[in-house]
């Protein structure tokens, strides 16, 4: 369905696609507002032919994906979902991948987010005490010496010789797949058995690490949400929907526990009915990569979309969509149902707070409209190196650490703070000529001078976007904002004060982070180890001294020996060192 200006608002499709475009057009139709307002807007149809439902359903998801029309529920293209992957080696590790490989590995999930990914992984370790300094075993076993985890009793010690047995190990990583599965009944069965057989045979000592791996895999299973019987393995949809819009709770539940959840927030005009419940489905598992055997709904299908579904979603295995009734099954979808409602009244909640701060801070700079997009700047170098430009983001109401960049230096040489913020800003814009919107305001680390320099760049590009310098005082805290003429205080108001402060810290923390990163790495590779007598600390020492490596570079002989861990026959080969360099 087009408008008078040819967009297209609406994909659908229909087995019988007389009667599906009449009911919208009737005379005697009776709508909701959200469909009300898309038949007003309508101002003609295209229309395809497919052999079957299957390719209607996959064309219909190809032109929601292609055009996002206003009035279908879309899904936006997110990064993979991550798993958990469990290697095949000889000593089995743990680690968060994106894509499933026919690598001979265990693989689970997919989950909705690489933190809870990361956080499971974290609680498999300290529960079943496994190595995470990732060293390679059995190759390391028996090199260096153990880390802090294993001092205090968070690593059973793998690396250190005659500590963990082949036999042991195999133990602990077959109660981590027990874990992973979320099959705690088994697991504790399991352990209480083996707890049970070493009393018995007078092995205290394992016996006592049985029961504190006991005692850490119950607090497990009670952070996971056990709330149906161990038999129910399912992905349960709650949908909660009213004029204002719609939010999709799944509940994924193994062996009877919640072991992860995902909300999905849709608009106002977004409409729901079967069709588009049915095409939010097939979309969302294209994503996951993984479809579960049963699938509790809380939304009546139409027959043949339910059939469509079950078709589609059963090409990797036997799939049914089902609606409740009664029973635990009945309990667990209108839990979920529950938890859409009160995510999406939490939600509009936090956007109202956030509307009305935007139009506050709007009032308190004098802008016309209410920002949605706020970018602050930061620039962060070590010495006249590795200097780093940080983005923060703030969008609707939250800082959008997914959007937040960085920017390595390409053209600027040296320390200079304006040139360097210039280079970035100028980086930055070229991107939203791609994908990147503009942003109602942008901040800067800084005063009247780096508010020039970027005004100056936004005239010259002839973008009109208001820039406002974040002054700190001499306890490097926010103390006031500038226009590049006057200064803004910030007195009074708390609430904006603490958003700048805030914004600050961010920024700042954005730019440091990527400038040690870069340092560190540099570090790894400069020249200086390349020199007889200069190790990792040594070349640390020299490039924290000097605070960089140009400046070690044209430092005399007096200067290199005067640092502290360089003898004078190093800072004799430092200098024949660079020379020899010079001349080549």
């Amino acid at each position: 369905m087009h408008n008078a200006a040819g967009t297209v608002i609406y994909v659908g499709k229909s087995k019988a696609l007389r009667n599906r475009v009449s009911s919208y057009f009737a005379p005697y139709a009776v709508h909701n507002v959200k469909t009300s307002h898309m038949v007003a807007a309508v101002d003609h149809f295209e229309v395809y032919h497919t052999k079957t439902e299957l390719e209607a359903l996959i064309l219909e998801n190809s032109f929601i994906k292609q055009y996002m029309p206003r009035y279908n529920i879309k899904l936006k293209d997110s990064s993979d979902y991550p798993y958990i992957r469990l290697s095949a080696d000889e000593y089995p590790s743990l680690s968060v991948e994106y894509e499933r490989k026919d690598d001979r590995s265990l693989y689970f999930g997919p989950y909705s987010s690489k933190g809870t990914g990361y956080a499971i992984i974290s609680a498999a370790r300290k529960a079943f005490k496994m190595p995470s300094c990732g060293k390679k075993f059995p190759e390391d076993i028996g090199k260096g010496r153990p880390c802090l985890n294993y001092h205090i009793g968070r690593c059973m010690g793998v690396c250190i010789k005659g500590e963990v047995s082949k036999e042991e190990y195999s133990a602990a990583i077959k109660s981590v797949v027990h874990f992973l599965k979320g099959d705690y009944g088994s697991l504790l069965k399991e352990l209480e058995r083996d707890m049970e057989t070493c009393a018995e045979s007078l092995e205290f000592e394992k016996a006592a690490k049985l029961r504190d791996t006991i005692r850490s895999v119950k607090k497990l299973g009670d952070r996971q949400h056990i709330v149906a019987s161990e038999k129910i393995n399912a992905d349960v949809i709650g949908i909660y929907s009213d004029e204002l819009g719609t939010a999709v709770n799944v509940f994924f539940v193994r062996h009877g526990a919640i072991f992860d959840r995902e909300c999905l927030f849709f608009g106002s005009d977004e409409l729901l009915d079967s069709g588009s419940v049915t095409s939010l489905l097939f979309r969302f598992y294209s994503l996951r990569g993984f479809v579960p055997h049963e699938i509790y709904l809380g939304y009546d299908l139409a027959p043949e979309d339910r059939e469509l579904l079950c078709e589609k979603l059963s090409e990797t295995g036997k799939t049914q969509v089902t609606y409740p009734r009664k029973g635990e099954k009945k309990e667990l979808l209108t839990r979920s149902e529950a938890n859409a409602r009160d995510l999406m009244l939490h939600k509009r909640e936090i956007e109202n707070k956030a509307g009305k701060f935007a139009r506050s801070l709007a009032d308190f700079l004098r802008l016309p409209e209410p920002p949605v997009r706020i970018e602050a700047y930061d620039v962060s170098n070590h010495g006249d190196e590795d200097i780093v430009c940080g983005m923060a983001v703030w969008e609707n109401g939250r800082f959008a650490k997914r959007k937040y960049r960085s920017f390595n230096m390409k053209t600027v040489t040296g320390r200079d703070d304006y040139a360097s913020m210039r280079e970035a800003v100028e980086r930055r814009l070229a991107h939203s000529e791609k994908d990147w919107e503009y942003p109602d305001i942008m901040l800067l680390d800084g005063g009247e001078n780096h508010v020039a320099v970027i005004k100056r760049l936004l005239s010259e590009k002839n973008i009109g976007i208001p820039v406002f310098g974040m002054i700190k005082d001499e306890h490097h805290k926010t103390r006031t904002l500038t226009d590049g003429e006057n200064e803004i205080s910030l007195n009074g108001r708390q609430d904006v004060f603490n958003f700048f402060y805030k914004f600050q810290e961010e920024v700042h923390n954005a730019a440091f982070g990527k400038m040690d990163v870069q340092r560190r790495k540099n570090l790894t590779t400069s020249s200086l180890l390349e020199i007889p007598g200069v190790g990792k600390k040594t070349a640390e020492s020299l490039l924290k001294y000097f605070g960089g490596l140009k400046a070690v570079k044209n430092a005399s002989f007096e200067e290199l020996a005067a640092v502290k861990g360089v003898s004078r026959n190093t800072a004799q080969n430092i200098i024949d060192f660079y020379s020899e360099k010079d001349r080549k």
